[in-house]
């Protein structure tokens, strides 16, 4: 949808019915600037969802509310949103933010005010490792879709892949995923470059990387990497590109003008235009719901971190509490939304491990 579609479908989502006690759920993504598209399909995707449960009653006949608020992909801003968030009592959980400097910037304020940190959109390791209780993922590692690419890489041919990267927590935890994979695969790191986050200069990466290159991964977000493929294939290189999730799949085919042809991607979600899947038929109504008609994996995931919540929120025993979504939350075990299962308990936060290789 079109940005002013969406931003007026997300207004009718939260104007619900004020007759009885709303149940608040907080967020902070990229609304605006150039990974916007990232935190607006994802909460496209979890309203969604909310506007679904509401329709059948709510949460012990309560409303849901999500209190969505914009960063620009920005770590000080989020840190800001995020006190803002966790000084409203009324706040129960925080969900799907949208980046690995951003959610880990919020990371300190979540562990003070003890609230449930669900589904960020990111892959970092640091997130999800034992010493961070209440946060729980929903997609799999970034360690999980580097193993995936690395074993892609080979398959394709190569042997040696450089890198390009964003100089930020990010692009190190990307650089880190792909460095523990490629022994294991037979392939050797090149040489590598970074570009600075919500930024497309990579002239000077372009100028590093393409050189008799093999393959090329990227971590970086979709306009940045647009901007690489575009002056790499001007460059004359001809290889593969290989890139994480976190980029999106989709934007960067729209901002690449439609194609994606010799790109590689990691996706950690089942095909959004799979509705034999029954999570897919589910999302696909409840987006139509929405009066959206074009699926895609970040509002799919969006979708799918919500229905978690929305799933520990049935199980709260007696009037919702941060205390209580967090105790929910750990207790769910092995929960099968319908196709996508993620797997919770006392140490393990990691939900789930699918990762799809996406080739154009």
């Amino acid at each position: 949808m079109q940005r002013r579609q969406l931003l007026t479908a997300l207004a009718a989502v939260s104007g619900v019915a004020q007759a009885a006690p709303l149940l608040r759920i907080g967020a902070s993504a990229a609304l605006t600037g150039p990974a916007a598209a990232l935190g607006r399909q994802y909460h496209l995707g979890s309203q969604a969802a909310l506007q679904a449960a509401n329709e059948q009653g709510g949460i012990q006949g309560q409303p849901l509310v999500l209190d969505l608020l914009d960063d620009g992909y920005e770590p000080d801003r989020a840190v800001a949103n995020t006190e803002a968030l966790v000084g409203d009592e009324r706040v129960l959980a925080l969900l799907g933010y949208v980046g690995t400097p951003t959610s880990m910037a919020a990371l300190p304020l979540v562990k003070r005010h003890q609230l449930a940190f669900v589904g960020p959109y990111t892959g970092a390791d640091a997130l999800w490792e034992r010493a961070n209780p209440q946060v729980f993922m929903v997609r799999a590692s970034y360690r999980d879709e580097g193993r995936a690419l690395a074993h892609a890489i080979r398959s394709d041919g190569a042997r040696r892949v450089n890198v390009f990267y964003q100089a930020d927590l990010y692009g190190r935890a990307g650089l880190e995923a792909l460095r523990d994979a490629v022994a294991a695969a037979g392939i050797t790191l090149g040489a590598a470059a970074t570009v600075k986050r919500n930024t497309v200069e990579v002239a000077d990466a372009v100028h590093e990387l393409t050189e008799n290159a093999e393959a090329i991964y990227m971590v970086s977000t979709y306009e940045t990497c647009a901007a690489f493929i575009e002056q790499a294939r001007k460059a004359g290189y001809r290889g593969r590109f290989y890139s994480l999730s976190f980029a999106g799949r989709e934007p960067l085919r729209s901002a690449l003008g439609g194609s994606l042809q010799g790109l590689v991607f990691a996706q950690v979600v089942p095909d959004p235009e799979d509705a034999q899947l029954p999570v897919v038929a589910q999302y696909q109504r409840a987006l139509r719901a929405m009066g959206a008609n074009a699926f895609d994996s970040i509002s799919l995931e969006g979708y799918l971190a919500t229905r978690v919540l929305l799933e520990a929120l049935r199980h709260v025993k007696g009037p919702p509490t941060r205390a209580r979504v967090l105790q929910a939350l750990a207790g769910l075990g092995r929960l099968d939304l319908g196709g996508y299962v993620v797997q919770y308990g006392a140490s393990e936060r990691r939900g789930s491990r699918l990762v799809r290789i996406v080739r154009d």
